[in-house]
């Protein structure tokens, strides 16, 4: 008899148990709790809270990060503290007879379609020429090495250099355009004519006719004349 009012007692006790727990939200039990798995009442007084957490825990950012790698050009241009040469842009035939020097980005903008037509006006196209660009304010001793070696590769028989610090790199730090442009000028034993650059005609169309007189010197060195 008193086994039988014990079991009720045990009874009614875990019906209350079981009442209580659904009043507080839980409506299952685990069975067998491991050592890392939450036991249903602290689960009970972590409440709705603990979902969120679990889910920000597992979410995009719990992931490795990818690395980011850049998809733009193959990298800033190569300085000389780095102990190469500076890039210098080549356009047209490698093995030209004739190339032109200047700073800016080669046949693009203004500038380069300014060249581009005094060329055509020589009877030539931009194809049969040879172009080095590279840009104003680099380092003249670092670019005057690379363009050195340019010039070395492409062998042309007659260089001619736009501008005062594209004269510069090929006749020497202090040569003055003002004095040698439409001049012939004999570097290692090649022909060199400074003369303008196309940006300046583009400011003053009055010095067009300077730089004509300059280009039919080089047509007629290329043509065998003196």
């Amino acid at each position: 008899m008193a086994e039988m009012e014990e079991r009720e007692l045990l009874l009614r006790s875990l019906k209350g148990y079981l009442v209580d727990l659904a009043d507080s939200g839980v409506d299952e039990l685990a069975y067998g709790c491991g050592p890392s798995t939450v036991p249903p009442l602290a689960a009970a007084v972590s409440g709705p809270t603990a979902a969120p957490a679990v889910a920000a825990a597992a979410g995009p950012t719990a992931e490795p990060a990818e690395p980011i790698v850049s998809a733009g050009p193959a990298g800033p241009p190569v300085s000389a503290a780095s102990g190469e040469e500076p890039p210098c842009r080549q356009d047209g035939d490698p093995r030209a007879r004739l190339l032109f020097l200047m700073t800016g980005p080669g046949y693009t903008g203004a500038a380069g379609d300014l060249l581009a037509k005094i060329i055509g006006a020589m009877k030539l196209s931009t194809d049969q020429v040879c172009l080095l660009s590279f840009d104003a304010g680099a380092d003249a001793d670092a670019m005057a090495r690379g363009v050195a070696q340019r010039l070395d590769a492409v062998a042309p028989e007659v260089v001619v250099t736009l501008g005062e610090e594209a004269t510069r790199l090929v006749l020497g730090g202090k040569a003055s355009l003002e004095r040698v442009r439409g001049q012939w000028q004999d570097v290692g034993g090649r022909a060199v004519m400074p003369t303008l650059h196309p940006e300046l005609l583009l400011e003053d169309e009055g010095l067009k006719r300077h730089v004509w007189e300059d280009m039919k010197l080089v047509m007629r060195r290329l043509a065998g004349a003196s």
